[in-house]
């Protein structure tokens, strides 16, 4: 009667007829019934499993699930299916030494890992690994995978790198740097390079005074409202401390700026200017070329001024030092009227150097004749000479009264 060998699984193995002995199956020698010298088989069969097959190469025949010794390597390995003779293809289990290895397939560890050291070759994919408490004495090593601050609630380590220094990575989130303060350490140290901005930031910002190599704090660069009003404020919304920057300028001399709140020039200090009329806007009549003399009266406040015009108040600039009330409009409809300081003006006829201007209508300026000069008609005294009979521009010194 034929022998029918089942597997673990319930599945048929194979069947062995009476007197022979099947050596294909299995890595083993199964008898059949009646088969001659059955003992020497099955003591050899015996001594096979107890040593796991220990060998330099695997068994023949191997089926899923069985052992194996490898004695080259000195690990014990686990076939992860029928008939694989390579050994590369086995799962080493075990390493009987310390400097050896242990590779799994797919591992699920339901209690706990306890090792020294714990190296992975391969990434971890789908599944979250939770660690509460790691000491790593060697090297944690990410080359396409992320380490977050959501997986990682606390990490302690002294050197974080992405390799080298020319090798680039990417730290994502709000992060808060801790120096030791009470030893004097530096919270965040750059050793070389700098701190760069990409994309649409713009600066640093801190809520405290900012130095670098113990002198004040000196930015270079081009700075405007985008991108430095909200990075230089204190707690109650302006800035606390002293810039001592060589030059502050808008984008263009046209492009304007503005300096709010109450300011004072310490003793010793002084504002210069390229120009040198001081003016001031009001609302004309109509719209008036530069070095136009002008009046108060009109329509509006002030008007092409007349001959000989006690009213005369001003010549319209556009080489002020300073502008005052200078929102009320433009210069169409509220031009600069320069009331004292340098400035150019539209004059008819000779004009000697130094003379006294008074106004000749039409908003023109002229050489006062002898007996029509008043204290109210004088516009101010010319500071280069006319020769010629039409109409020009000169510059003069403007003192309205």
């Amino acid at each position: 009667m034929a022998y029918t060998i089942i597997r673990s699984n319930g599945t048929t193995l194979t069947t062995i007829q009476d007197g022979t002995i099947n050596t294909t199956s299995t890595a083993l020698g199964l008898p059949g019934r009646n088969y001659a010298g059955y003992g020497q088989t099955l003591n050899t069969n015996f001594v096979r499993l107890t040593e796991h097959f220990a060998n330099d190469v695997p068994p023949p025949n191997p089926i899923k699930g069985q052992l194996w010794y490898n004695t080259t390597a000195g690990t014990l390995n686990l076939c992860p299916g029928d008939g694989i003779s390579s050994a590369s293809a086995w799962l080493t289990l075990a390493s009987t030494s310390s400097g050896g290895n242990t590779v799994l397939g797919n591992a699920t560890i339901t209690g706990n890992v306890h090792s020294g050291n714990v190296t992975a070759d391969y990434a971890f994919n789908g599944l979250t690994i939770t660690v509460r408490d790691a000491n790593v004495s060697g090297n944690i090593i990410a080359t396409t995978a992320e380490i977050t601050t959501a997986s990682i609630s606390s990490l302690n380590t002294q050197t974080i790198t992405t390799g080298s220094a020319t090798t680039g990575g990417t730290l994502t989130g709000d992060w808060t740097v801790n120096g030791n303060n009470a030893s004097g350490g530096n919270a965040f140290s750059i050793q070389t390079g700098n701190i760069t901005f990409a994309s649409n930031v713009y600066g640093v910002r801190t809520d405290r005074y900012m130095w670098a190599n113990g002198q004040p704090f000196t930015p270079s660069g081009t700075y405007n409202d985008a991108n430095v009003s909200s990075y230089l404020s204190d707690s109650v919304g302006g800035f606390a401390g002293n810039i001592f920057p060589s030059s502050v300028t808008t984008s263009s001399i046209k492009g304007g700026g503005t300096i709010s709140g109450i300011w004072t020039l310490a003793t010793g200090a002084r504002l210069q200017a390229t120009y040198a009329d001081l003016a001031e806007r009001y609302e004309a009549d109509a719209e008036y070329e530069i070095g136009t003399v002008v009046a108060l009266g009109g329509d509006k406040e002030v008007t092409a001024a007349s001959e000989l015009s006690e009213q005369v108040f001003g010549v319209v600039s556009n080489t002020y030092a300073y502008l005052m009330n200078e929102a009320a409009g433009s210069d169409a409809t509220h031009p600069a009227i320069a009331l004292v300081g340098r400035v150019k003006v539209k004059v008819t006829g000779p004009v000697a150097k130094h003379a006294r201007l008074v106004s000749a209508g039409n908003g023109l300026a002229r050489a006062a004749k002898e007996g029509e000069l008043t204290a109210f008609n004088s516009i101010g005294r010319a500071l280069e000479e006319k020769l010629s009979e039409d109409t020009g521009i000169i510059e003069a010194v403007v003192v309205v009264k």
